[in-house]
């Protein structure tokens, strides 16, 4: 009994021992942790704790020091959130995000809201925790490293170890927000915030990237000392900033984006004029365009946009052949296997990762055509019908409306009919169409009619939508009933010339080749 005894109190006090010992080891702050002691002893020490929402060691004061967690810096309120799980008060912790509590509306840019993701952007790496004392150098990127930059005395820069394509983003620019215009120009590491209020600018904030575990890989990129090392700029998109490679960079090149003449004073880098990005005529993509174009279209182009006065493409295109092609669509980017339907063009199919049109399609107004339909080819001679499109002719190989008809969508309309274009007042009647009104240059129906078979018909008549039960006598015309929610002729009459005619009445059907009235005689089947 005494031995059984003895081994259990040398099992207890051994396993204390190693517990002892597992905590002694500690948890360095943004690592996993299971309770505080753990955090305590490592390098956050007294002002540290395990937080059980992400099991790992955080900073229950202002921020992480070199050697522990400190109190004596007041510059990080800012980027710190009041946490009602710690017990000391006034204590916070610094935040996952950079942006700490901070909610940006999307569509505060600078340049307007951009509804469409980024084709080509390249994310951060994921670092391996929340709070990451190394967090810039942690989140660069596979296709890039950090090492001494070729700027003199600017210390580390951004390296390409790949082939990086024209229009490629990166971002976004991580760090703190200084709502402080002068701290932040100290800083060297800021960006300006801003977005619009009515017809100008309001600056808002900075984001600082000064410290590493609060930024990302992009705080390394430095400002270039001449006009044909910029390879890169920076952009506005959704209350962040990102980067754009504004040409190619090929492999072994340090990214380099211009910062500003004050930065560049403060670097003593000798001013030079800031390039043209620009490289095609102004109005189209990649050319100038002007100031009140600013966060529009381009004049000759709609997928770009106007951006301190560049044009360029909008997220989700690419440049090619002179113009913004959208990806998924006729020359943009797909990507489908070959011979696969693209996703925004039903005509055209994925092949070496570009879209083209498919057989019997045709490219036209950056689409692709069925032949021998609006917009297509066609084998007819000039002036005859295409085979498979209405108010259609062919056009020297092309198909094209016929005279008094316009192309709505893909189809030909004739104007002055239902969804044609029309030449009267707000209001006025249609001149092919007498149930149907033009507004805004478009013939729609009247407010008592109904499109039927692409014809405005008057509700409750005969051809015209009703909403009583099937077999119910229409409400504006006692000859016609309704039958799944369209008036048709009752048994006994005959639609005659868009009018219900009772069988053997004056120009009505004749009955069995008889005629009701003696005054009657059946001709053609119809008695006159």
């Amino acid at each position: 009994m005494d031995l059984r005894i003895c081994m259990i109190w040398i099992c207890i006090n051994a396993w204390s021992f190693v517990n002892s010992l597992k905590e002694e080891t500690g948890i360095d702050i943004g690592y996993s942790c299971t309770h505080d002691a753990e955090c305590t002893t490592g390098n956050g020490g007294e002002y540290s704790k395990c937080n059980k929402d992400l099991n790992i060691c955080i900073c229950t004061i202002n921020h992480l020091g070199e050697d522990k967690c400190l109190t004596d810096s007041d510059q990080y309120v800012n980027v710190c959130r009041q946490q009602t799980l710690y017990t000391k008060p006034e204590m916070c912790t610094i935040e996952c995000s950079p942006k700490g509590t901070k909610i940006w509306k999307k569509n505060e840019d600078w340049f307007g809201e951009i509804t469409v993701k980024f084709a080509s952007l390249i994310l951060d790496k994921k670092t391996s925790v929340c709070y990451d004392p190394r967090r810039a150098l942690d989140s660069v990127p596979d296709e890039f490293e950090i090492r001494e930059s070729t700027i003199p005395n600017a210390g580390s820069g951004i390296f390409t170890k790949t082939y990086i394509e024209q229009d490629t983003m990166f971002g976004p620019y991580k760090g703190a927000f200084d709502p402080d215009t002068d701290s932040a120009s100290e800083s060297g590491y800021s960006w300006k915030i801003a977005y619009r209020q009515g017809e100008g600018r309001r600056d808002v904030e900075w984001v600082d990237a000064k410290d590493i575990y609060l930024s990302n890989w992009l705080r390394y990129s430095n400002s270039p000392i001449s006009p044909e090392a910029e390879n890169i700029i920076a952009l506005q998109y959704q209350g962040e900033m990102y980067y754009m490679a504004f040409k190619s960079i090929q492999p072994g090149t340090e990214l380099l984006v211009w910062y500003g003449d004050e930065y560049g004073d403060f670097l003593e880098i000798e001013k030079y004029e800031s390039p043209n990005y620009y490289h095609a005529n102004a109005g189209y993509a990649g050319g100038w365009c002007e100031e009140e174009e600013e966060s529009l279209p381009c004049m000759n182009d709609k997928n770009t946009f106007c951006a301190d006065n560049i044009c360029l493409c909008v997220p989700g295109s690419h440049l090619r052949a002179g113009r913004c092609a959208l990806d998924e669509t006729l020359d943009g980017i797909c990507v489908g296997v070959d011979g696969s339907t693209c996703k925004k063009d039903r005509n055209a199919e994925c092949q070496r990762g570009v879209c083209v049109c498919k057989n019997n399609t045709t490219p036209a107004d950056g689409v692709c055509r069925s032949d021998e339909m609006y917009g297509g080819r066609c084998a007819a001679k000039s002036g005859q019908p295409c085979l498979k499109g209405n108010n259609t002719e062919c056009v020297r190989g092309f198909c094209r409306c016929i005279y008094g008809a316009s192309a709505i969508g893909n189809v030909c309309v004739l104007d002055e009919t239902y969804h044609g274009r029309c030449s009267g007042d707000h209001g006025d009647t249609c001149d092919l169409d007498d149930n149907a009104e033009c507004w805004n240059k478009l013939c729609i129906c009247k407010n008592n009619a109904s499109v039927i078979n692409g014809k405005c018909e008057i509700d409750e008549t005969l051809g015209g939508k009703c909403f009583s039960e099937d077999g119910i006598s229409c409400n504006d015309d006692k000859l016609a009933v309704c039958m799944k929610g369209v008036c048709v002729c009752k048994n006994g009459t005959t639609n005659v010339d868009g009018e219900c005619i009772t069988d053997g009445s004056f120009q009505g059907q004749c009955i069995e080749g008889n005629c009701s009235d003696k005054n009657l005689v059946c001709e053609s089947n119809i008695c006159v």
